[in-house]
Formats: structure tokens, C-alpha cells, sequence
């Protein structure tokens, strides 16, 4: 995947490992998953979905809430990417976050549209 530098910088250093839950994924509070989709504008990935989850007690959990983009059929692939990122953008912007670091979200990211 050509997944930009400046997206797997902040995903190094900022994101927090799945591992513990059992998933090869990252999640991002806010702040730096909205950083992250700005990276992957104009590339050739594309955001899926995702999922939301809670930190408790110092544990992730998940919220069982997640959002997905499919895309449409006859939809051109640079249309289909640059939706499903500005769709991602604006599920995490709504979802209800208290900004105490306790919800993170965690992006299903693909090159050129392929799952």
C-alpha cells in the first residue's frame, strides 16, 4: 500500500495498538484520526469504515458503533475515495466524544477502493 509518510507518522506515534483486543489495527483519539484522513486526501486510499471504541479502566472496549462507505455503483474510484474520507470526517466529527481521550476510533483504510 502507498500509504503517505505523513499518515504513518502519526500513526506511530500517536495511535494507540489493537493488539490488546486482539486486532492488527490502531485507533486515534479525534484530534489525530482527523489529522490522519487529512494526510490520505488526494491518494489512492480510502477509509471503509471504522470502528469506535472506549477506553475503561484503561482498557479498550468496543462501542459496538461504527460507520462504513460503499461505493456506488458507476461511482468513479477518485469520487468513491475522497467520499469515504469526507464520510469518515464526518461521522467522527458527530459522534458524541467527550474529549477526555476515552473514545478512539479506528479507520479500515485501503488502496484504490479494494477492500
Amino acid at each position: 500500500m502507498l500509504i503517505p509518510e505523513s499518515y504513518r507518522e502519526i500513526e506511530k506515534t500517536r495511535a494507540r495498538s489493537l493488539t490488546e483486543i486482539h486486532s492488527n489495527g490502531v485507533a486515534f483519539n479525534r484530534h489525530d484520526i482527523l489529522e490522519a484522513l487529512g494526510c490520505l486526501k488526494g491518494t489512492h486510499i480510502g477509509v471503509f469504515g471504522g470502528d469506535v471504541l472506549r477506553v475503561v479502566d484503561g482498557k479498550l472496549r468496543y462501542t459496538y458503533e461504527s460507520w462504513h462507505t460503499d461505493k456506488s455503483p458507476g461511482e468513479d474510484v477518485w469520487k468513491y475515495l475522497a467520499r469515504s474520507i469526507a464520510e469518515a470526517e464526518i461521522y467522527i466529527r458527530n459522534y458524541p466524544d467527550p474529549k477526555d481521550g476515552t473514545i478512539l476510533y479506528s479507520p479500515e483504510i485501503s488502496e484504490l477502493g479494494i477492500p
